[in-house]
């Protein structure tokens, strides 16, 4: 089971949203959606998601970011998706909640929005 505080991330916040709104997915399932591999080699081979991340939204700065009623969660990833967000927060030296932010932030760009 993995704890999750995202109400210091409002991008991250916002980008759930996006995935729950654009797929009528749960906050959970939209979390779930995210964590792949597919995302997790982007990721890796970007080498920019810390950078990123800070720019979120820059693209419409007027746009009001939409906000999770529980920015705070538990959620069970299967044992290869807790391994992929695990590895990111170690390759790039951040905690759980920045890694699985990196994934949301990836997911966007692979849903056409920009980042």
């Amino acid at each position: 089971m993995l704890k999750l505080n995202l109400s210091k991330c409002p991008a991250a916040q916002d980008m759930v949203r996006i995935v729950m709104r654009d797929n009528s997915l749960s906050a959970e399932e939209a979390l779930k959606f995210s964590v792949n591999q597919n995302i997790y080699n982007q990721i890796v081979e970007a080498g920019y998601a810390s950078i990123a991340l800070d720019l979120w939204g820059h693209a419409d700065p007027e746009r009001e970011w939409d906000k999770l009623d529980e920015p705070q969660m538990e959620i069970e990833f299967d044992e290869f998706s807790q391994s992929l967000i695990d590895n990111i927060a170690e390759k790039e030296e951040v905690d759980i909640n920045t890694a699985v932010a990196y994934f949301l932030l990836f997911t966007m760009d692979a849903l056409g929005y920009h980042i």
